[in-house]
């Protein structure tokens, strides 16, 4: 591999597939291991979680199940063989417990440690980059941060009054480690609240507010039908992450459209759309920033894989190799390679 100081170039060489593995459902979460050495994929339909080594592009042994609580999200540790999962959990359970999340040591499948106190679906769990703290959020109006090294919340947040019910929070660290975000929605806009993770209890430092209007006139400048510009103005937001500056976030909404968000204006740079987005058939948009923080990268229902400029969204190249709709797109931190995802799983390089 190489670094991934180089610029993804779509003009000159554009990435190519380096390594296929092969799945069996569709994936639904991706997260790659701080090294760049491993990646980790999760799909729902099958409860199936594989490892894969990002060097030799191969699954280094048989994916692990879990046909109990299932698995539906799972995210990274500092650690190279343990992760954080959450599933749909056993419906028999009380909430608190069907809704937990899980610290699994993959060296010898134990759970080291349960994590619960959500009373509705995860709907993101966020590692710091610094220690070993994690937030999650979901539809229960809470956002929990978390340690390792504890079984209880360390922090509960409470979301506004006014955040619309059956809503689903969102809750992502920056690269950094020292500022994370929180998003929430209203009847009259999306809230995005920025906090210092060392002193979070003062309140957020900056409070953003992307009004409906605002939404509303991004998406009609794409030139859709009316009917779809009202379908996506509304769409409910999916996840919020950080560009590598922090200068930008990138909100992922259903319908297969996307929103970069100026980090400190809470104004709308871009309108990401993914190919066929506003149709009924249309997934949740897959995406991530690249490294550098310029572009976007994203996945269609058709298979390819599209990546936009960031600032203006402007497509700049798009990419086939997939046999279905590729949910989940997913950036290396070390080295110059990206993941996408149907259900099998491509390893690009550049």
């Amino acid at each position: 591999m190489v670094s991934s100081t180089q610029e993804m170039d779509f003009i000159g060489v554009p990435p190519k597939i380096g390594a296929v593995i092969r799945g069996r459902s569709p994936v639904t979460s991706l997260s790659y291991h701080s090294d760049g050495t491993t990646l980790f994929v999760a799909s729902e339909e099958d409860c199936r979680l594989r490892l894969i080594n990002c060097q030799s592009g191969t699954a280094d042994r048989p994916a692990v199940r879990f046909e109990r609580e299932g698995i539906r999200l799972v995210e990274s540790t500092h650690h190279n063989h343990c992760v954080l999962y959450s599933g749909n959990g056993v419906k028999e359970e009380p909430p608190i417990k069907r809704h937990a999340v899980h610290y699994l040591s993959l060296h010898d499948n134990k759970i080291l440690r349960n994590f619960s106190g959500h009373t509705g679906e995860i709907s993101n769990i966020s590692m710091s980059t610094v220690d070993d703290t994690f937030l999650t959020s979901g539809a229960d109006r809470t956002v929990r941060l978390w340690s390792l090294e504890k079984a209880g919340c360390v922090a509960e947040m409470l979301l506004p009054p006014n955040v619309l019910e059956g809503s689903s929070s969102h809750a992502f660290f920056d690269s950094t480690g020292m500022v994370f975000g929180v998003s929430a929605q209203t009847a009259d806009a999306q809230l995005i609240n920025l906090y210092d993770a060392r002193n979070y209890g003062a309140g957020p430092f900056s409070e953003m507010k992307v009004t409906q209007a605002s939404i509303d006139s991004a998406v009609q400048g794409t030139g859709l039908s009316p009917k779809t510009t009202v379908q996506l103005s509304y769409a409910p937001w999916r996840s919020l992450s950080f560009n590598a500056s922090g200068k930008q976030l990138l909100v992922l909404a259903d319908g297969g459209v996307g929103f970069v968000v100026d980090g400190y204006e809470g104004t709308i740079d871009s309108v990401l759309l993914a190919k066929g987005a506003g149709s009924s058939s249309a997934p949740p948009l897959g995406a991530c920033f690249t490294p550098d923080g310029q572009n976007v990268l994203g996945g269609n229902s058709d298979g390819t894989v599209t990546c936009w400029e960031a600032k203006s969204g402007k497509i700049l190249g798009t990419l086939e190799g997939h046999t279905g709709p590729v949910r989940g797109v997913a950036c290396n931190p070390k080295f110059a390679q990206f993941a996408s995802s149907c259900s099998n799983t491509a390893l690009w390089q550049w």
